[in-house]
């Protein structure tokens, strides 16, 4: 009976390792580090106030260190963020071109350390803001200035000088963050004006994983209190998109997932467009295996559309698995309650017990929800991780090319900037009339002689106070407008306030056009 015995024992051992996630492989050793950088208030006076720029950055410093990384954190916590993320509040510094420059240069120090010992540095930056073009090229807002696609390949990837950086971003115009535009918005060939601008697109250790492809808004949301694209992104990498189970998560796998929970949005308008580009001979974008230690297991029999959330109501994570793809899920620390909420017509809602590390869906009790629904979700919005995700959407999905993406002109001016550059036009046409005017007059007084006829010269006389009196009135009216046109760009615009799409229990979102 005893060798029986051992055979089940043996075989039950087998199978649990089978289950488990895969170790990581002998010998291998990297270390993890991230710079996350969120601005809600960009230093350019006439663009809207972002209301969850320092929630992403937050949010993203309790992801990493999921993953033991060593994170530097800029950004301004606004009081309720501050009250629901203690930690990033304790570690968050403002998000300043002083403060970026020594984050960057702390952590290359840390970078360096790891690389002297023989360890593997990989880097991540992420970015959630304002974005915009001038010039041709993408740049990020910091809250005293620009951060340019230059800046951010020579400033900070280059100077971090990890063996692999992966740059996320959500901002408008991220796109030409990496790959640049001439001058008004002149399309330029791949292979020479992108080198010519900077370095992210050329860089073969850099991967990208951008919100837009080219001048697309970013979107901000009530119901997830966070910016569409990074909830969807940090859901993924929380082991959502993770669709071969090796806990890993590709380019190719978060990609899929993004579009996967965008792609029942009728309204191109409110659908992100993901760029991404893997590093040079490396699909990894990150390794959860360290993180799932403790986990959540969901086993896949019947698909459904969940939310992961902690005890204070923030979304950790969001996904809609398809039958039978089974998922396993990071889990926070055991500092409170948190819960998993199955969402659809018979809504469920499971606690997650703070022990053992391994919870499995199947094994829990479901309970009433805690809360109602905040109202009516944006009839775009609504429509986000409605359709499954599974193995074969990772499949099916093409990584776009850099030379099929459009490239749009300039940014839109806006009413007031259109009036503006328009009177500075007419008012300086006016005021070269007017000296054109003087110049004729001038010639017309030359043109008298002593034995010119004393009727040649009267004519004359009019004519020159007739051109000195239009001279005087050009003048006059082109510098008014042309002064008028300089105040209307010059003097700042009222901050924009975001729409918000109203329910029967009140306002449920809000869209920023994040320029």
């Amino acid at each position: 009976m005893r060798p029986l015995l051992f055979l089940s024992a043996l075989l039950t051992v087998t199978a649990a390792a089978a289950e488990a996630p895969a170790p990581r492989a002998e010998g291998s050793r990297t270390a993890v580090f991230a710079l996350i950088i969120g601005v809600n208030r960009s230093h350019e006076a006439n663009l809207p106030t972002l209301r969850y720029a320092d929630d992403d950055a937050a949010r993203y410093l309790d992801l990493f260190r999921l993953l033991g990384a060593r994170t530097y954190l800029l950004s301004r916590l606004d009081e309720n963020t501050r009250r629901l993320h203690p930690q990033a509040a304790a570690e968050a510094v403002d998000p300043n071109r002083e403060a970026l420059t020594q984050a960057v240069g702390a952590l290359a120090k840390d970078i360096a350390l790891a690389r002297e010992r023989g360890v593997e540095a990989v880097a991540y930056v992420v970015y959630a803001g304002h974005g915009n073009v001038r010039n041709g090229e993408g740049y990020l807002s910091l809250e005293d200035g620009t951060l340019t696609g230059h800046a951010l390949a020579r400033e900070v990837v280059g100077r971090l000088a990890a063996d692999r950086v992966h740059l996320i971003v959500d901002a408008c115009y991220s796109y030409f963050l990496a790959y640049s535009r001439g001058p008004g918005g002149q399309r330029r060939a791949l292979a020479k004006g992108f080198s010519e601008t900077q370095g992210l697109a050329q860089d073969d250790n850099v991967g990208l994983l951008l919100s837009t492809s080219s001048a697309r808004e970013s979107h901000e949301w009530e119901a997830f209190q966070a910016g569409v694209f990074h909830h969807e992104v940090r859901s993924g990498l929380f082991g959502a998109a993770d669709a071969d189970g090796d806990g890993q998560v590709s380019y190719r796998e978060i990609a899929a997932f993004v579009e996967r929970a965008n792609s029942a949005i009728p309204n191109e308008r409110f659908r992100p467009q993901v760029h991404v580009r893997p590093p040079r001979g490396s699909e990894l974008l990150v390794d959860l295996r360290p993180g799932l230690q403790r986990r959540l297991e969901v086993d896949g029999a019947s698909g459904a559309h969940y939310i992961l959330e902690d005890v204070n109501g923030v979304r950790l994570a969001e996904f809609h698995n398809a039958p039978g793809q089974p998922l396993n899920l990071l889990r926070p620390p055991p500092r409170g309650p948190s819960f998993l909420r199955k969402v659809g017509e018979e809504e469920r809602e499971y606690p997650l017990p703070s022990v053992p590390d391994v919870v499995r869906v199947a094994e829990l009790a479901p309970e009433p929800v805690r809360v109602a629904s905040r109202g009516a979700a944006h009839a775009s919005f609504e429509h986000i991780f409605t359709l499954p995700f599974d193995a074969q959407a990772v499949d099916e999905y093409v990584y776009p090319q850099p030379s099929a993406l459009g490239l749009e002109d300039s940014p839109a001016l806006s009413p007031r900037a259109k009036l503006g550059w328009t009177g500075l036009a007419i008012g300086g046409a006016a005021l070269g009339s007017s000296l054109a005017t003087v110049l004729v007059a001038r010639h017309t007084r030359e043109g008298v002689t002593d034995d010119m006829p004393q009727r040649e010269v009267a004519l004359r006389n009019a004519r020159i106070r007739s051109l000195n009196t239009a001279g005087a009135v050009l003048a006059t009216a082109g510098g008014a407008v042309a002064l008028g046109g300089a105040l209307l760009l010059l003097w700042p615009e009222a901050e924009a306030v975001p729409q918000l799409s109203m329910g029967p229990d009140g306002a449920v979102l809000g869209i920023a056009g994040a320029f």
